[in-house]
């Protein structure tokens, strides 16, 4: 059947090219699909990374309907373990994509039922992060490469060098950008990010940033919000902005943020600081440049280590993950817009990436 319907794709342009204007953009094989205003998250999946060298990464599921938690879905499904240090977990498509860091590996799997589809090795590289644009999938790795992957044939296409130690990665403006962290030649960071076009597959600038810049995101296809975590002393953190227009650094905010996300035109920012284990939580208006909210979390609900966070786009639901003391489970909080905890779970450990599941599919269970 695959062989005859090659054939007629094939037929069908040879009696045709003559008469057609061949479009030079390809259609995304995979596309991802937006939520729909009548749509809602029924669950969410958890990748809890674990600890480096333990190969104890586990991927949970928790279903809003029901409260309940699968605590290692991926386990339960595939029947083995996810590996070493899940450093990110994002949708394309129809797909689930997971990097796990310290294992050299992306692992790949059907979004509704968390089944692997394949294992893509990236021996050596020590991936980091992902990014998708135009029907490929991007991994920034250690190694100080990107990696571009197809999606529909989950098959290595190329790889282009960037900087030292890239970490995140976005798309903005038709452009990569890639934090080049250099954190692995301490205290020798790195201070720059690359922006790479992704047809050529080249980089085409180098923007210089405070040093150790390991966090970015995109807003309105016109901006790039950067996090640099400094050295750790004397270098602060540093939340810069970026115009992807002129390729330039814009505005650096005096605030020491650590780590943010994006909804509408509201960042909400936090900040967590090691030696004195504290930590605020903001929201900033990026479009005024203001602080709308100094202090986000109004009921007096505490969190120990926060790790990371991540809004519900549909309505708005602020979630918090807590690590903890990184050696037990740790849990995630959900919040409202205003800043009042709706609702919390032990998660596993190091609860980390976030991801939504809006379709209402069928998520299989134990």
């Amino acid at each position: 059947m695959r062989l005859w319907n090659f054939l007629k794709i094939n037929i069908f342009w040879v009696l045709l090219l003559p008469l057609l204007a061949v479009s030079c953009h390809h259609p995304d094989p995979d596309p991802e699909p937006e939520p729909q205003p009548e749509a809602y998250a029924n669950g969410m999946y958890i990748l809890n990374e674990g600890l480096f060298q333990m190969n104890n990464s586990t991927l949970s599921y928790y279903d809003f309907t029901t409260g309940e938690l699968t605590e290692d879905i991926f386990l339960d499904v595939n029947h083995r373990g996810l590996g070493d240090v899940g450093n990110d977990l994002q949708r394309y498509g129809s797909k689930l994509y997971c990097v796990v860091n310290n294992s050299n590996i992306v692992e790949v799997m059907d979004f509704a039922t968390a089944k692997s589809l394949k294992t893509i090795n990236i021996i050596g590289k020590q991936p980091r992060r992902l990014a998708f644009f135009d029907g490929k999938a991007y991994i920034s790795c250690f190694d100080g490469d990107v990696v571009r992957v197809d999606t529909a044939s989950l098959e290595i296409e190329a790889t282009v060098h960037a900087g030292r130690n890239p970490d995140g990665i976005c798309v903005c403006n038709g452009k990569l950008y890639v934090c080049n962290s250099g954190g692995l030649d301490y205290p020798n960071y790195d201070n720059t990010v690359s922006v790479i076009d992704p047809v050529s597959f080249t980089v085409t600038k180098d923007i210089t940033v405070v040093i150790n810049p390991t966090r970015v995101k995109s807003y309105n296809d016109r901006y790039v919000y950067v996090v640099s975590n400094g050295d750790y002393g004397s270098v602060p953190y540093a939340f810069q902005k970026i115009d992807c227009q002129t390729d330039e650094v814009v505005k650096t905010y005096e605030m020491d943020v650590y780590n943010f996300d994006i909804y509408q035109n509201l960042a909400y920012i936090y900040s967590y600081n090691y030696s004195t284990m504290t930590s605020w939580i903001k929201v900033l208006d990026l479009e005024t440049e203001e602080i709308v909210t100094d202090q986000f979390i109004t009921d007096g609900t505490q969190l120990q280590t926060p790790y990371n966070i991540k809004v519900n786009p549909l309505n708005g639901d602020v979630y918090i993950t807590d690590a903890g003391n990184y050696t037990a489970n740790g849990d995630v909080y959900c919040f409202d817009k205003d800043g009042k905890k709706k609702f919390s779970f032990e998660a596993g450990l190091c609860p980390a990436s976030m991801v939504f599941n809006f379709e209402g599919q069928y998520i299989a269970k134990k």
